[in-house]
């Protein structure tokens, strides 16, 4: 049984969170780039798939001229549209991972084949009546092969899933696309829907979805470095206010500031896109040391900074060796047309009397006679 009320308000809100976010987009970003084009397309088609399912359901059992052909059309679109939006969910997580357009045209020729599949046999349905049916009542019925375009496109969207956390860690990003967000209403609508025919929930659950991913797309923007991939400036005095504000946290808190050594002779000798890549090969490096450990950031220019909670001070004097290991590594492995390294100074915050900005300073004082001795014994 249909709850015909119920299923055009899901679909409904549904529609109005994909306008709302069409609009906030629209204001705050040009979408001239591939990935905000993408994702355009992602909230138009689920907007178009929330108003194809709402019909879908007020159509089935009604008749009037024109009725089953109507029926057909907006079901079969909801099958082509449904698969094609999957595949596209998996082009966009590569490309904000990769950011590769020639990484795209080469292999997803080969990934979109499933779904063209899926598509060429959505399009013929109306002669095979594969995944459904309309009776001469007007009334949809599933097949036994509905479970399908269903396998496919969870394969799609485990997919997606998969590629983020197997690729991040060796690629720039340190936080990006929490996809068990996105996904955990898709599936649960989706399941639910599937289980349970008469309920209207694959589409608002997407629209949800997506929602969620804008919230963390604006976040990535507000809060991480787009060069290194680290968090920023911005982000590291939130989140410093509110360590320090843990008072029931017994642990102490350290952080540790460094300094890329010979930065600028790498801008003068190899030029500033060189420069920028050593400071991304930081970021990795750091971002690969700490491994969740600790929270790192971009301070400034060529300084970096990490902040952890501690039990004993020679914790982090363990972590700036295993840095200066990674960066020792990073040069034997000679990839790079330059060589990195990095002062250090650490410092352990003072729950009695200290401030941010003492803090911040001794970390800085220890840096700086770092760089010093350094600079005496060339």
């Amino acid at each position: 049984m249909v709850d015909l009320p119920s299923v055009l308000i899901a679909n409904a809100i549904g529609v109005a969170l994909m306008i709302i976010l069409l609009i906030s987009n629209r204001l705050n970003a040009r979408n001239v780039f591939f990935d905000e084009k993408i994702f355009e397309l992602m909230a138009l088609l689920t907007m178009l798939l929330c108003i194809c399912e709402a019909g879908g359901f007020v159509l089935d059992g009604r008749m009037f001229p024109g009725a089953r052909l109507l029926s057909v059309f907006l079901n079969t679109i909801l099958f082509v549209v449904d698969i094609f939006f999957a595949f596209i969910w998996t082009v966009y997580v590569d490309y904000k991972l990769f950011e590769d357009f020639s990484r795209i045209r080469k292999i997803y020729p080969f990934v979109a084949i499933p779904a063209l599949i899926i598509i060429f046999m959505s399009a013929s349905n109306f002669i095979t009546g594969i995944f459904f049916t309309v009776n001469e009542a007007n009334v949809y019925q599933r097949s036994d092969w509905v479970f399908l375009p269903y396998l496919v496109t969870y394969g799609y969207l485990i997919y997606g899933m998969a590629l983020v956390y197997i690729c991040r860690r060796k690629l720039k990003k340190y936080i990006f696309l929490p996809a068990i967000i996105f996904l955990i209403p898709v599936f649960i609508g989706s399941f639910l829907q599937l289980c349970f025919y008469g309920l209207s929930l694959i589409w608002p659950s997407v629209a949800v979805g997506v929602v969620s991913l804008y919230i963390n797309i604006q976040n990535e923007a507000s809060w991480v470095d787009s060069l290194t991939g680290l968090y920023n400036r911005q982000y590291l005095d939130r989140y410093l206010t509110y360590q320090i504000q843990k008072t029931w946290n017994k642990k102490m808190l350290a952080g540790i500031l460094m300094d890329a050594d010979s930065f600028k002779e790498i801008n003068d000798t190899l030029g500033h896109s060189m420069g920028d890549d050593a400071l991304r090969s930081i970021g990795q490096i750091l971002r690969l040391t700490i491994q969740g450990k600790g929270f790192v950031a971009r301070y400034a220019g060529d300084e970096f900074i990490v902040i952890r909670s501690i039990s004993d001070p020679q914790e982090m004097v363990d972590l700036m060796d295993a840095i200066h290991r990674g960066t020792e590594q990073f040069n034997a492995a000679g990839t790079k047309p330059y060589k990195v390294s990095l002062s250090m100074g650490f410092s352990v915050f003072r729950a009695e009397g200290d401030s941010v900005d003492d803090f911040l300073r001794r970390m800085d004082e220890g840096m700086y006679q770092e760089k010093r001795r350094k600079n005496l014994a060339r």
